[in-house]
């Protein structure tokens, strides 16, 4: 595959039959869960340390839970303890176990469709999210997202966004996905998500369903921007023509 500025050139045999592999966020791009997980994360937070922060300071869309966390002890001039980190993560998770009971996310109109029609097309369907693993699960046990996925990098152990991707990228390799003899791409809502892509040197689809809109997603760097899921037809041919 070579990059001229955003376009992608497919070498001609990669261009007929590619098994894919696409990589997603889920935050602002697969579903939303209406500020449930900063609560959940300022709720665990506060049972872990005793003390209650709105985190005003911190802005999660396209951030990682471990960077968040990260972020709160710099500011607080603390370091925790690995054991203390994964004692705070524990608690933020069932704290978000408890809200999405109660209110569950919502499913980004037309997600569930665009999955399904790259299941159908025999795609392997992944994660790059800064989601904790076991927040990543609630989130989308709770849209109805989660049979869809059998892999992941997730914001348990790195706080920057381009190795999650990168540990993404080897548990693809390890679940049996086509990587490296195949084709693969993001799907994300925020520069945070292109960066990741551009890093691991794929193709990004930015889609603007969350935070930031489509020119901010193309001036990141997307290969292509959409507003919505509204024409998975398009998308996947797109995609098969290696965005042309």
């Amino acid at each position: 595959m070579k990059r001229a500025g955003n376009a992608v050139e497919w070498p001609r045999e990669m261009k007929t039959k590619r098994k894919k592999t696409v990589l997603f966020d889920i935050d602002g791009t697969l579903l939303d869960t209406g500020g449930k997980g900063r609560e959940a994360f300022i709720r665990g937070l506060e049972r872990a340390t005793g003390v209650r922060d709105e985190l005003a300071y911190v802005s999660f869309a396209g951030n990682t839970d471990r960077n968040v966390l990260d972020q709160v002890m710099a500011a607080r001039g603390l370091r925790l303890a690995e054991q203390d980190v994964r004692r705070t993560f524990a608690m933020i998770a069932e704290e978000l176990r408890e809200l999405l009971g109660a209110h569950p996310a919502r499913e980004i109109q037309g997600a569930s469709a665009f999955l399904a029609r790259l299941a159908e097309e025999g795609a392997a369907l992944g994660l790059v999210t800064g989601n904790i693993r076991e927040c990543a699960d609630l989130k989308l046990k709770s849209a109805g997202l989660d049979r869809f996925f059998g892999f992941g990098g997730f914001g348990d152990i790195h706080a920057e966004r381009t190795k999650i991707a990168r540990s993404a990228l080897a548990a693809a390799k390890e679940a049996g996905a086509a990587v490296e003899g195949g084709w693969v791409c993001l799907v994300g809502d925020t520069p945070f998500d292109v960066a990741a892509g551009k890093d691991l040197g794929i193709p990004v689809i930015g889609v603007a369903t969350g935070k930031y809109g489509e020119e901010t997603l193309r001036e990141s760097g997307a290969t292509i921007t959409v507003a919505n899921y509204s024409d998975i037809d398009w998308l996947l041919e797109m995609m098969e023509a290696g965005f042309k």
